[in-house]
């Protein structure tokens, strides 16, 4: 079992640790030698040992690793209440999971995971154990934390969909997400493109630029963050502090850092987020101020990166997240590119007489709600 530093702090751990073994350990299931356990930090499973589950599980991506996890629970500060799934004292699989708020209300939800993509990484006893984890989800909502949520990262996900529905979890199709496929050759997403995205490359041609792959540094990152400050203060978006930023620099080969420079001045860039695991490419952070959108900056940075990917043999890349609303000014952007839309996998299943009412009011401000 995990261990937790300090005195009170370890006993509190002890007693919800025994209680998860007493409950869903071999008592569960006659002859049974699972065991699940609350993990209160990512760091007290260790490396080597979490990185082992995420490397052998086929759902297994960067947004698991042991990196990631650690520079949301460091970062961001996110509270981690992680189940980790153990077997004669070793860790065959898992569920991360960190304490967020829900928007607009002053309840959390139990998220596996965010920022990022998540879920159960069960590679063996995969029946048993998500039984498990499953059941052990309503001891770790208390209080303010009202629901857990599940966000799978693909469509693979899918083959939990029975099982959770059984365990009161509810499918929830807010987002989606746009991938394209970069073994097709640089030439054919061209021409697959709109014809608006491919002028766009065209006449960003045109200008004096320069596409450069940045060193992961803490100057590097602060600059690329001032710019991404700017633009999400501008769209009103979540701005996730430099800390995080500052963070993500232990996984700094898992990262790729642009920058793009117009008449020799610093004109943005993007931070991608490299998964190995998948051969794909995650475009999750883009900063190119409004004063570069005519020189065509954005679409000069995403045509770099597919040649980029194409060249390191990703099979993918994907633009992360977005709403599902066609009108929307993003979705249609990232649309011209040419990928397929396709849902982001979200199962939610309420932990308190609370989750109804909340649930209700989501839908007077998420009009496209199901």
């Amino acid at each position: 079992m995990a261990q937790k530093t300090g005195g009170n702090a370890r006993s509190r751990f002890h007693r919800l640790g025994s209680l998860f073994s007493n409950r869903y350990g071999r008592s569960a299931t006659e002859g049974s030698d699972l065991e699940v356990n609350v993990v209160d930090s990512i760091r007290d499973v260790g490396k080597a040992q979490w990185n082992g589950i995420v490397e052998r599980s086929s759902r297994g991506s960067v947004f698991h690793r042991y990196e990631w996890l650690d520079a949301i629970e460091q970062g961001l500060g996110y509270t981690p209440k992680h189940l980790e799934v153990t077997k004669d004292g070793n860790t065959i699989g898992g569920m991360p999971n960190f304490v967020v708020e829900i928007e607009k209300t002053p309840f959390n939800r139990l998220s596996s995971l965010y920022p990022g993509f998540g879920g159960p990484l069960l590679p063996t006893d995969t029946t048993e154990s998500l039984e498990r984890v499953t059941k052990a989800v309503p001891q770790l909502c208390r209080g303010k934390t009202i629901v857990h949520q599940i966000r799978g990262l693909d469509m693979s996900y899918l083959r939990y969909n029975d099982a959770l529905q059984s365990q009161g979890y509810q499918p929830y199709r807010r987002e989606c997400r746009f991938l394209l496929d970069l073994t097709k050759g640089h030439d054919e997403i061209l021409a697959d493109m709109s014809r608006t995205r491919r002028r766009g490359i065209e006449h960003g041609q045109d200008v004096d630029y320069e596409i450069v792959e940045e060193e992961i540094t803490r100057e590097t990152m602060q600059r690329f963050y001032r710019s991404y400050e700017r633009v999400m203060d501008r769209v009103g978006g979540e701005v996730y502090p430099f800390s995080f930023f500052e963070q993500l620099q232990a996984m700094d080969d898992r990262l790729l850092l642009l920058t793009i420079r117009i008449d020799g001045e610093y004109a943005g860039g993007m931070l991608e987020v490299l998964d190995d695991e998948r051969d794909s490419i995650h475009g999750f952070f883009a900063a190119v101020p409004r004063e570069y959108f005519d020189d065509h900056a954005s679409e000069l940075l995403y045509d770099h990166v597919f040649q980029w990917g194409i060249d390191h043999g990703y099979e993918t890349y994907d633009f992360g997240s977005t709403n599902t609303d066609f009108e929307d000014g993003v979705f249609r952007f990232k649309e011209g590119f040419g990928g397929r839309s396709v849902p982001i996998l979200v199962w939610e299943r309420g932990c308190s007489p609370l989750w109804p009412l909340v649930k209700a009011g989501r839908a007077l401000y998420w009009p496209y709600y199901t």
